[in-house]
Order: structure tokens, then C-alpha cells, then sequence
């Protein structure tokens, strides 16, 4: 317990016993309301069975039901998509999974074990290793092959667009137009035009379609385009030139990344067009390219938009994997559902392995903050 003392009256000044009273009551008076304010400052009775609750706890519960409060709100705006997600999209990949061990024909499965993935290996009688062999030969050409020419040529046509001449900007705007179409719709249109007939004595265009009447107007024989197994493929990447334009938007924005310090530095120097090209431009674009050929190599593999136009081609030339497991749940009298999702695994399996092996050797990617 602290003991106060009365302040002795100044020797300077004469004061009565009454007055050095009063002082004494007016100094006890105002260290006694300090003293209550501290105490009531450092702590607060909640009336919680009389027991003394500090501020610190209180205001750290305030601000922890707000928390929670406003913790609350947030996850019932993003319950729709929790929802969806779950339903939609984890379900189906933990279902897919467990049906690839069995032989599930969409309404119940009887059997459960590696069947379907010895099947689909095996090279006996009834094996399913060489035509799923031939889809994935199928699918990794059409990758390869599309993603050099695809991004190969867009490249080219998105330098030929970054110069700074009269009217590029609708140049730019006609090259991203066809991209606009979708791919079912353009891939119909291309059947069409690509069509092969008979000619007859009577009707020497019948069932020709615009480049095959060209050709026979030229007096050039015909192609046989997406009707023979030796140009199906060839057609189908001649086609895919038709959405150039995406890629060239990517490129364009890369290009605009690149400081122009670079180039006035390297024409200071004396470099032309094409050392700027080799020294500045193709490393600095290296970030798009290892992105575009990450996003080619898994849409590529996936390919599926083909069947509806063009169905598997001829001698099954345009048979892809993701067509193959399509048709193997789907069609027909028998929906083989458990073998389709194990062709689906296998293929998530090397979708995953391959983008990992290019993240892994991707140090030939130069970003703008290296040195």
C-alpha cells in the first residue's frame, strides 16, 4: 500500500493551519482520482462472476469474432464455386479413378482389379497395346508437328506486325479475326472447302468442294485432303494455320515487354536488324515460348475437336487418344466406362510426367531480371 505524504508548505509563503488543510485534502483528492483512472485503464469487470477481464483479451476477442464474422461472409459469396468445384470437378476425378480399376459400364460395376490397365499393355490376343500404341503415335506427331509450325509462323507474323507502319493495327485486327470462330464451326467450314468428289461426265465439280474446283478449273488434278491417309494429317495442320492469330497476339505482347533501351544500346554499337533479332529479341521472348509450348504440348495431347468434322480418318490417320477413350466409353452397344478412365490416367500420367520434364529443363528460359 502506498503511503502519501502531505507536500510541506513553502517557507516562502505564510499560510494558516486551515489552508496547509486544504491543500493536504485538494493533493489527496487528485492522486486519488488518478489512481482510479490507472485501475481503470489496466483492467474492466465483464461481470463475468466478478472476475477482472484485461482490455488486451478483450479487444483481441472483439477483433477475432470480427474476424470470423467477416470470415464468414466471404465463404458464403465463394460457396457456388466450393460447390462446383467439389461436384463438378473433384468428385468426377476421385470416381474416375476408382472406376479404372473395374468395369463399370455407367450403370453398375462388377468386378474390381488392374484389369483394364493389363488390357490396355498387353500384347496378346484381345490386347489393347498396339491401337492405343498407334493413337498416342498419332497424337505425338500432331503435337510436335503442329507446335513447330504453329508457333514457328506466328512468330514470323508477329514480327512482320510489330513494325510501326500505316494501318498495322487493322492488319493486326483481320489476323486475330479468324480466331473468333469456334473451333467446331471452323473445322465443318474446312471440311467443306477441303472436300473431295467424283467427278462425272455430267457434272465434272460433283461433290468438289472450293480448293479441289480451283484445282480442276486450273486443270490440275485434285487432292484428296482429309480422304486419304497420307494427307489427313498434312490437312489437318494446314487448317490449324487458321488460328495464326492467337499466337501472334502472345508474341506482340512479348515484344512490348522488351525495353528499347536494348536496341539503342546494341544500334550504338553497330548491330543490325538481325543480331538485334538473335541477341535481344528471340531471348527475351523465351518466357512466351516455353509458356506457348507448355499450353501446346497439353492441349495437343488432348486434342478432341477433330471427331466431330472429320471423324478418325482414314485408316484411323486421325485416330487421337482422347478420341480413343471417347469412343471406347461411349460408343458402341458395350460402354466400356472403366477402361476409358484408365486410358485417361495413363494419359494425365504422361501429360504430367512431360510438364514436369519441361519445367525441369527449362533454364534456357531468360527472364528479364537475370543477369
Amino acid at each position: 500500500m502506498t503511503v502519501y505524504s502531505c507536500p510541506q508548505p513553502s517557507t516562502q509563503s505564510v499560510r494558516t493551519p486551515r489552508a496547509v488543510g486544504e491543500y493536504c485534502e485538494k493533493g489527496e483528492a487528485r492522486r486519488g482520482n488518478r489512481t482510479k483512472k490507472n485501475l481503470k485503464r489496466k483492467s474492466m469487470d465483464n461481470n463475468f462472476g466478478g472476475v477482472i477481464v484485461p482490455i488486451d483479451a478483450e479487444r483481441k476477442k472483439l477483433h477475432r469474432n470480427r474476424r470470423i464474422k467477416n470470415d464468414l461472409i466471404s465463404y458464403v459469396f465463394l460457396l457456388p464455386f466450393i460447390v462446383g468445384a467439389l461436384v463438378f470437378t473433384a468428385f468426377p476425378i476421385v470416381m474416375s479413378f476408382l472406376y479404372s480399376f473395374s468395369n463399370y459400364n455407367g450403370a453398375r460395376a462388377t468386378q474390381m482389379g488392374f484389369f483394364n490397365y493389363i488390357n490396355m499393355f498387353s500384347m496378346g490376343r484381345g490386347g489393347l497395346f498396339l491401337p492405343v500404341m498407334k493413337s498416342f503415335g498419332v497424337t505425338f506427331i500432331y503435337v510436335i508437328a503442329s507446335t513447330v509450325i504453329n508457333l514457328g509462323l506466328s512468330y514470323i507474323l508477329a514480327l512482320f506486325l510489330h513494325n510501326k507502319i500505316k494501318g498495322i493495327k487493322i492488319i493486326r485486327v483481320l489476323c486475330y479475326l479468324p480466331c473468333l470462330i469456334p473451333g467446331l464451326a471452323s473445322g465443318f467450314i474446312w471440311r467443306d472447302v477441303l472436300s473431295y468428289g467424283v467427278p462425272t461426265a455430267g457434272n465434272p465439280y460433283n461433290g468438289l468442294g472450293l480448293f479441289n474446283m480451283w484445282l480442276t478449273k486450273a486443270g490440275l488434278p485434285t487432292a484428296t485432303f482429309f480422304e486419304s491417309e497420307n494427307t489427313a494429317m498434312l490437312s489437318l495442320l494446314f487448317t490449324g494455320l487458321w488460328g495464326l492469330g492467337g499466337g501472334m497476339i502472345m508474341w506482340l505482347a512479348a515484344f512490348e515487354n522488351i525495353s528499347p533501351e536494348y536496341y539503342e544500346a546494341a544500334r550504338i554499337d553497330g548491330a543490325g536488324y538481325m543480331r538485334c533479332l538473335l541477341k535481344i529479341t528471340i531471348p527475351l521472348s523465351t518466357p512466351i515460348l516455353f509458356y506457348n509450348m507448355v499450353v501446346s504440348m497439353i492441349s495437343g495431347l488432348q486434342v478432341f475437336g477433330t471427331f466431330a468434322a472429320y471423324g478418325t480418318g482414314k485408316n484411323e490417320s486421325l485416330y487421337f487418344i482422347a478420341i480413343r477413350i471417347y469412343i471406347t466409353a461411349f460408343s458402341g452397344s458395350v460402354h466400356n466406362h472403366g477402361l476409358a478412365c484408365a486410358m485417361s490416367w495413363v494419359l494425365f500420367l504422361i501429360i504430367g510426367m512431360l510438364t514436369l520434364v519441361m519445367f525441369k529443363t527449362g533454364n534456357w528460359v531468360q527472364y528479364g531480371d537475370d543477369n
